[in-house]
């Protein structure tokens, strides 16, 4: 066979060659934008470098994404609790009804509602649009509830408090898979569950930080009206910690696509493109979802679920 391929005057592929490529008059592989010198111990592989390695390679802009993350959901944490820091004020500010118990349980009742389904909804947007800007849309909702909560609270009127714990609710739970989603994508294989652990606990400090502050404020001159409005300028001021994410992620994008150069050699994209694609890179496969996937899911995600649903249940009321 290979007399054959010479004397029709075809070459025979060397076994040796990279897939694709053939060599030129002075022995070198080129393709039509990049050379491959294969056998270099001091050849650059520097742009095949993912975000999650140069990421880790800037601690310091780790920190603090992590910290400013933590900031956002210590300000919703403060302002989730406030009726509950607030049970008895709130009684004795409302209008004596004997359905004051009740009308304050609603005001838990209507936040949970969206959440019931929301944030899975939340997790495919956070995939679709980036959980930089997911984490700013959250927010936003968020405070514009708190608001919503405390203008109902100034007029005593209960319907405008359930509105504004309804809206508070559709950014609450979707925001907190929006920061683990970016505190999974910048400390990926590096002190990840530590920095789990670091922001779920910083996160409930705005629970203690609210059961002591709110009832003082309240009792104090201020007044129920200001320990209410403590919470829209608390997630106000979270606004600007997740514009600032926006900007640093950007930024890191940036960096990494003047270190890439915007070139790579073929060799390397069919690699990424086949095995390893980037977070920036759209999957429809991957982005669709379906209401049957729950059949794929194993036994430990379910006893997981019953989990949750055991502990939110007893400690939530």
């Amino acid at each position: 066979m290979e007399t054959y391929l010479r004397n029709r005057g075809d070459r025979m592929p060397d076994r040796t060659t990279p897939m694709g490529l053939e060599p030129g008059d002075d022995g070198n592989f080129d393709d039509e934008t990049n050379q491959l010198n294969y056998g270099n111990n001091d050849e650059d592989f520097s742009h095949t470098i993912t975000q999650q390695q140069q990421q880790q390679q800037h601690p310091k802009t780790r920190w603090l994404m992590l910290t400013l993350t933590c900031t956002v959901m210590t300000a919703s944490y403060y302002s989730f609790d406030i009726p509950s820091a607030l049970h008895q004020q709130l009684q004795d500010y409302m209008p004596q009804s004997s359905n004051f118990e009740r009308n304050f349980n609603l005001l838990y009742t209507v936040y949970s509602i969206p959440n019931v389904v929301l944030p899975l909804f939340g997790g495919n947007f956070v995939d679709r649009f980036g959980a930089p800007q997911c984490l700013f849309s959250f927010a936003s909702l968020v405070c514009c509830g708190s608001v919503l909560l405390s203008i109902g609270v100034s007029s005593k009127t209960w319907e405008v408090m359930y509105l504004g714990r309804f809206v508070f609710g559709l950014g609450a739970e979707s925001l907190c898979v929006a920061q683990s989603t970016i505190t999974s994508d910048w400390f990926e294989g590096n002190d990840l569950a530590f920095a789990m652990g670091i922001g779920l606990a910083v996160s409930r400090l705005g629970s203690i930080f609210n059961n002591i502050i709110s009832p003082k404020v309240a009792n104090s001159r201020g007044g129920i009206q200001t320990a209410f409005w403590i919470g829209p300028i608390l997630t106000f001021s979270s606004l600007f910690a997740a514009a600032l994410i926006i900007c640093v992620d950007r930024r890191s994008v940036k960096r990494l696509k003047r270190r890439d150069g915007g070139v790579a050699s073929t060799l390397t994209e069919a690699l990424l493109e086949e095995d390893a694609p980037t977070r920036y890179e759209k999957n429809s496969e991957s982005d669709e979802v379906r209401l049957t996937d729950f059949r794929k899911f194993g036994m430990l995600f379910w006893l997981l679920t019953i989990s949750c649903f055991v502990v939110y249940g007893c400690v939530l009321p």
